[in-house]
């Protein structure tokens, strides 16, 4: 979105052959393949309302660094500013945190497909803050943040998840807002598809994106 300088959504598969045990690497910048960085924020430094002032909102992931620790090449892509967006400091480091850590858990072993985005709510002037630690471009801050999450039921049917029946998959979405003590919200993807406007796993027919069932993500 280059009017918020923020991508809308990554979407990505998750699986152990993603994830091992190289350090992260912490090198913020703008992403290379992307030609026009005045749409991007300058992650380079944190986000702060100016130079002088503490930091509220951290660097947030959508893609976390943490599923990408196979190789330290594949971790650098997540600190490109397309994976970047101003997340409030106590939801990233908390409920956020926590839900990521889980959403590893379900990735073994069949592979996990995960959309990650940021939502800015309809008809409002949005806050904003400084990139580049206080001294760059307003970013305006997302109003909620979500992901949702496709996988087979077994976990380990050793099928694409595009060949599979509405009974061998499920769906789940997760909503917070970006706010201090946000409660997340666990519903169906075809929730949050309302809320956003987007279509998610379109090329899985048969995903049943109406559906969920909170005991099968606990």
């Amino acid at each position: 979105d280059p009017d918020n300088r923020a991508s809308l959504w990554v979407a990505y598969p998750l699986h152990s052959c993603y994830m091992g045990n190289v350090s992260r690497n912490d090198d913020w910048q703008y992403d290379p393949y992307w030609v026009e960085d005045i749409y991007e924020p300058d992650v380079s430094g944190t986000y702060r309302a100016n130079a002088s002032t503490a930091s509220t909102h951290d660097r947030g992931h959508h893609l976390p660094s943490e599923d990408r620790t196979m190789t330290s090449a594949d971790n650098l892509t997540t600190f490109y500013a397309t994976n970047v967006t101003p997340q409030l400091a106590g939801l990233n480091r908390g409920k956020w945190k926590n839900l990521e850590v889980e959403v590893r858990e379900w990735a073994i072993p069949d592979t996990l497909y995960v959309v990650t985005g940021a939502h800015f709510a309809e008809g409002g002037a949005y806050a904003t803050i400084r990139d580049n630690g206080g001294k760059g471009k307003d970013c305006p801050i997302p109003t909620h943040y979500y992901k949702v999450i496709l996988r087979t039921k077994s976990g380990s049917s050793g099928k694409w998840v595009a060949n599979c029946t509405a009974n061998e998959l499920q769906c789940a979405g997760f909503w917070f807002e970006n706010i201090s003590g946000a409660t997340q919200q666990t519903m169906s993807v075809a929730e949050i598809e309302k809320k956003t406007g987007l279509t998610f796993f379109p090329n899985v027919p048969n995903a049943p994106k109406t559906t969920y069932n909170s005991s099968d993500w606990q």
